[in-house]
């Protein structure tokens, strides 16, 4: 074998390992996180009676990625490749609102958009914005805003009609700016606004 060739082959080798340890290096700091809400959901006073199911939450761009989202100065946002959701934020919302509404007892059972069968109600959450507000260097924020669509299954004419719509956002300062700073944030993002759209669901359907 040539000397060229020889050379060729160990900077293959050494470019190869070099991705190699690249690739490694930013796995091992990455970090995931799951949104847990924090705030404990009331049970209702009145349960609903019909089976509720939630749709499949829709994220509008860029909101339906994993990687964290920061606000800027400039009203830009940029993404931080080291901190990400496990899994899309919109999949982790809808399993919390399952979860809350189940315990929750508003309806007699919450149902995943898997299921096969035919719901009394059908809420569909759609995910308009979920990112972390640092324009304001002094004050960062976590926002979290959710459009929310509840429906009513008519079974005599196979249609359904809307009997409750409304759109919430929630605020909250963030006490650092670490990941575990964050999505502790992002909870208790999560846990107002679950509440607050349960809360509105049992005072205004009957």
């Amino acid at each position: 074998m040539s000397s060229k060739l020889i050379l060729s082959a160990i900077l293959t080798g050494l470019v190869f390992l070099s991705g190699c340890a690249s690739r490694e290096n930013f796995s091992q700091q990455q970090e995931s996180y799951l949104l847990e809400a924090t705030a404990r959901i009331p049970a209702a006073v009145q349960t609903l009676p019909g089976v509720l199911k939630i749709r499949h939450c829709r994220a509008v761009a860029p909101f339906d990625g994993q990687y964290f989202l920061y606000r800027t100065k400039t009203a830009q946002f940029q993404q931080d490749y080291y901190k990400l959701f496990l899994t899309p934020p919109n999949e982790q919302i809808v399993e919390q609102l399952r979860e809350g509404l189940s315990a929750s007892g508003l309806f007699t059972n919450v149902l995943p958009a898997s299921s096969a069968m035919p719901p009394d109600y059908t809420l569909e959450p759609h995910l308009l914005a979920i990112y972390c507000d640092f324009s304001d260097a002094d004050n960062p924020k976590t926002v979290l805003k959710m459009h929310f669509v509840l429906l009513k299954t008519d079974k005599s004419c196979h249609c359904s009609t809307i009997v409750f719509e409304n759109t919430y956002e929630s605020i909250k300062s963030m006490p650092g700016r670490t990941g575990q700073d964050i999505i502790l944030s992002y909870n208790d993002n999560l846990g107002d606004l679950l509440s607050t759209l349960m809360s509105d669901i049992a005072g205004k359907v009957k």
